[in-house]
């Protein structure tokens, strides 16, 4: 399974790893952050609710109209689970789930599937119920030093021969959230947790309440 795995998703290239800017926050409340871009006007909206279970990310241009959303979710025990990507028209574009290690609780994997069409693995590759295996569009891993800082991902896609950045932006299909590049960004991932304000906070010892 692996060996299969591994064979239909050579191609890869490593991503940078981006950290929010508290700076350019501006804080409307204990529940929504806005960063704004001066050169072109728009600007990025993040709202959690009030039990911090879900987190939305959105972006609009400069007549507030709206290019990208993201709606991530979290698990009664705190950990992202998965998120839902949709264009400026609500249309649902991306599915994506997150994996965990059993042991150390680190998110290890990231897989994201096109919600409009569904691609599968091979049909010798089946779960423990014999059904087929529905294959991602994009698979990215983290890796962590000896002390547990989360170092440079691995993202790979399952075309032989080509990046990530040759697949997605000949696809036109758009993965960036934050309204920068309307292609394929190689120093983004849809982990929130990433460019989270209210992460940040926590790590700068800010109470979010």
């Amino acid at each position: 399974m692996k060996k299969l795995i591994r064979s239909l998703i050579i191609p890869f290239l490593v991503l940078g790893t981006t950290l929010a800017d508290d700076d350019l926050w501006e804080s409307k409340g204990p529940h929504v952050r806005i960063k704004r871009n001066d050169q072109d006007g728009s600007f990025v909206v993040f709202e959690r609710s009030k039990d911090d279970r879900r987190l939305v990310k959105t972006t609009k241009d400069h007549n507030r109209k709206i290019k990208m959303m993201a709606k991530y979710f979290r698990n009664p025990k705190g950990f992202l689970s998965a998120g839902h990507i949709f264009d400026g028209q609500g249309t649902l574009l991306f599915r994506v789930k997150y994996g965990y290690d059993p042991e150390t609780a680190q998110l290890i994997a990231e897989d994201m599937f096109d919600a409009r069409v569904k691609n599968y693995y091979p049909a010798s590759v089946r779960d423990k119920d014999g059904n087929r295996v529905e294959m991602p569009v994009r698979r990215v891993y983290y890796f962590y030093d000896a002390d547990g800082n989360q170092s440079k991902a691995i993202s790979l896609v399952p075309n032989p021969g080509k990046t990530a950045q040759e697949t997605f932006g000949k696809t036109r299909k758009t993965l960036d959230l934050y309204g920068e590049d309307k292609n394929f960004d190689t120093n983004s991932t849809t982990n929130p947790l990433r460019n989270n304000p209210f992460e940040e906070e926590r790590k700068n010892g800010t109470r979010v309440k």
